[in-house]
């Protein structure tokens, strides 16, 4: 039983090769690396900068030729998308966590006022990536592509220090703070969707060298959270190798 079983089985596998073969189907993994961060535009920020951290993109796709030149794909990929950022902000919108000890009981709360100083953080997000994208082939070599993806972050987070004062500066003893922790991770969105657009050049029948570029229609943070009063919507340029499994032949 085990034998016709592993015979049954090595015959689905070749003949749904050969007919992926002699059809209009690729079907292709990838792997490759990415940078950028996230835009952003607020007056409060007078200065900020940022280097990546390293973020990997790996996974696998499939595409349908409709004509010789035309084509449909999707994808769904692993992607991690770090960035380490120093920004430099002025009266900007800040939710301080303060404690107190009544009988010997903690109470939490937050108090909604400014901060003017310096911020060190991390964003550290690792998704699930699905693309959809619409093929054009030039010659046999290059291919431009263009499309939406949906990407669900399953492990997210960002904290970092602060360094500065505390609501009003115009004072003689304004409120400071020295390296003081936060950690905005479960304000972070979890889904987002956005545009893609790049170009392909086939290196040989079964490697091809994607350049490619993604932007997000969704901020990092939760639309309904008002701790930060402006949008991160991330850019990144996308990098990768595809190996094919399967092509049609020639």
């Amino acid at each position: 039983m085990r034998n016709y079983f592993a015979l049954s089985l090595c015959l689905l596998i070749s003949t749904s090769a050969s007919y992926a073969q002699n059809s209009h189907w690729n079907i292709y993994a990838k792997t490759g690396i990415q940078v950028g961060g996230p835009l952003y535009k607020s007056p409060s920020i007078v200065s900020k900068s940022g280097s990546p951290g390293f973020n990997p993109i790996l996974g696998a796709g499939f595409s349908y030729a409709i004509t010789k030149k035309l084509s449909i794909a999707a994808e769904a990929f692993y992607s991690r998308r770090k960035i380490n950022y120093s920004s430099e902000v002025k009266d900007q919108n800040y939710i301080d966590h303060n404690t107190l000890i009544i009988n010997n009981q903690s109470i939490t709360f937050d108090v909604s006022t400014t901060f003017t100083g310096t911020t060190k953080g991390t964003f550290d997000s690792h998704y699930i990536e699905m693309p959809i994208l619409l093929q054009y082939a030039f010659g046999n070599k290059w291919q431009i592509h263009a499309g939406m993806y949906y990407a669900w972050a399953f492990n997210k987070t960002n904290k970092g220090t602060a360094t500065g004062i505390v609501g009003r500066t115009d004072i003689q003893d304004p409120n400071t703070v020295t390296d003081k922790e936060y950690n905005y991770s479960k304000e972070m969105t979890s889904r987002y969707y956005g545009f893609v657009a790049g170009t392909q050049y086939q290196l040989s029948s079964a490697f091809a060298l994607e350049v490619r570029a993604t932007y997000s229609l969704k901020s990092l943070y939760k639309e309904e959270w008002e701790g930060i009063p402006y949008t991160l919507k991330d850019l990144y340029g996308q990098l990768t190798v595809k190996y094919y499994f399967i092509r049609p032949k020639a």
